[in-house]
């Protein structure tokens, strides 16, 4: 139960890290020998990416799910069968595939997580704009950013190589 506890307060203080503590950490003077310290680890466990430490997270949550429902099997007292259930139940998952089913869940929304991050390659205020209503001067400007982000990648790809 303790190292359950634990667990859940990593994992809560990790996602409010990635969705607001980071960015509110880069804007203090105070916190730059901080990131100087943390951004080697940033770099190897998340690439710098919110989206994808919170996939990660993900990844780690159905662990932790996958454990847990192996040590149900073996300490009855663990039951999150009422909180289950009915959902389950609504899928028309067999009960001997559920433990399974929300393992293979969180995984692989995590997954999606990861790739859909991969894949973004514009931020937010311009994907919700739609295209007809994006003005000629902004049209070119995301055309030309699309370029320079394409060079970069480019010539980080080969710098790595």
């Amino acid at each position: 139960m303790i190292i359950g506890a634990v667990a859940a307060i990593i994992f809560a203080i990790l996602v409010l890290y990635a969705l607001w503590g980071r960015q509110w950490l880069k804007s203090k003077p105070w916190a730059v020998t901080f990131f100087s310290w943390i951004e080697p680890l940033e770099i190897s466990a998340f690439k710098k990416s919110e989206t994808i430490l919170v996939g990660r997270l993900l990844w780690i949550g159905g662990l932790f799910v996958t454990f847990y429902d192996a040590a149900a099997t073996f300490v009855h007292s663990l039951d999150l069968t009422p909180l289950t259930t009915r959902v389950f139940d609504w899928l028309q998952i067999p009960p001997d595939m559920r433990s399974l089913s929300m393992s293979a869940f969180i995984g692989i929304l995590g997954l999606l997580i990861n790739r859909l991050r991969k894949t973004t390659t514009k931020p937010l205020e311009l994907v919700a704009v739609p295209d007809a209503k994006l003005p000629p001067a902004a049209a070119q400007a995301v055309a030309q950013a699309e370029v320079a982000k394409e060079a970069a990648v480019q010539a980080v790809a080969e710098a790595k190589g």
